[in-house]
């Protein structure tokens, strides 16, 4: 096997000291291969706040299990987390090597090195932090076109910020600025919500036309977030019309999907939302005006799903059709935020 020996990584780590001041690596436990293993192209999604909590192991069990013995590779920014570490204590049989990268500038995501760690990982888990970073590093950069052929043999997860990042359509606001649902209802175009883009980062083959919404049920000022999940729903429809449908994900905290490389999936832990427009465009959405959103109170059918520690329900990603083992419900909004109306869904 062609392994990375220390001289390699130690040689790596100081480059990348001397080359950009900012990416950091660290090696918790494993030996690191160039040699691939078999694969499957597997999603795995968490709403966030999930560490601890009754599905975690059975979800990642499930999710190794995708690139049995393989090298698992965390990306994150801000520094070294321990998810890694958590994975080499819980899960020492089922992977080859965990490591973690954290990505800290634009310069960071055109570095070579840095690069063939990616490519080279079997199992990549995107981490919790801030999306906006994200976005600000990996946009249009050989990283991001690295996670892009990624994803088509092998398997991709993320949590919270991570999450989100993947959607098809997502929302990268700086922390200080995140628009809450409220507002966005009030005024679909609100200037907190200026970060949402479609289609210019991660291009997962389940996740096209879709927006992913994380922390569905904590509170935050007062709201919590189900109300922007729709929101952001209405907004890619104002910005990119119904020529395709248009799809939403939401997961409530400690809530996990795992989708397979058919579409098909489950849902772990709490309640989880798939939200999918019907022909019809929203009555009004434009700037400075509240949305409106009713279509005789059948404006966008939703699905929802209350999970279990090992699983529960049927998801399709592939056609949006065939789901089982929750109900079907339908959102709307008369008039704004006064007028959204999620029905017993939330």
């Amino acid at each position: 096997m062609k392994h990375l020996n220390f001289l390699s990584k130690l040689i790596m780590l100081l480059t990348v000291g001397v080359n950009t001041q900012a990416y950091e690596y660290h090696l918790a436990c494993g030996d690191v291969s160039t040699e691939p293993q078999d694969t499957h192209p597997a999603l795995l999604l968490s709403g966030g706040a999930d560490a601890g909590s009754v599905a975690e192991k059975a979800v990642t069990q499930w999710f190794l299990s995708k690139a049995d013995q393989g090298d698992y590779l965390v990306l994150r920014s801000g520094g070294i987390g321990r998810q890694a570490d958590w994975i080499c204590k819980n899960f020492a049989d089922q992977i080859r090597s965990a490591a973690e990268l954290s990505i800290d500038s634009l310069e960071d995501s055109n570095f070579e090195a840095l690069l063939n760690t990616i490519r080279h990982a079997e199992v990549i888990y995107i981490a919790g932090g801030d999306q906006n970073r994200y976005e600000d590093f990996w946009k249009n950069t050989p990283l991001a076109d690295a996670l892009n052929q990624h994803m088509l043999t092998k398997p991709i997860g993320g949590s919270s910020a991570g999450m989100a990042i993947l959607g098809g359509s997502y929302y990268a606001p700086s922390r200080k600025r995140a628009v809450l649902g409220s507002q966005l209802l009030n005024n679909p175009y609100h200037p907190a919500s200026q970060d949402f883009f479609h289609g210019d980062l991660l291009h997962h083959p389940w996740l096209n036309n879709t927006y992913a919404e994380t922390h569905l049920n904590r509170r935050l000022r007062g709201e919590q977030r189900y109300s922007r999940l729709f929101g952001f729903l209405a907004r890619s429809v104002g910005d990119l019309g119904l020529t395709q449908p248009r799809f939403a994900i939401g997961l409530e905290e400690a809530t996990f999907l795992t989708v397979n490389k058919h579409g098909q999936g489950k849902v772990y832990g709490n309640n989880a939302y798939f939200l999918q427009t019907q022909q019809a465009l929203p009555e009004q959405v434009q700037a400075n005006k509240p949305l409106i959103w009713d279509r005789k109170e059948q404006a966008v059918k939703v699905y929802r799903i209350q999970g279990s520690p090992v699983g529960y329900g049927h998801v399709d990603l592939k056609n949006w059709q065939q789901f089982s083992g929750g109900e079907w419900q339908y959102w709307f909004t008369t008039k704004g935020n006064k007028g959204f109306n999620c029905q017993k869904g939330c």
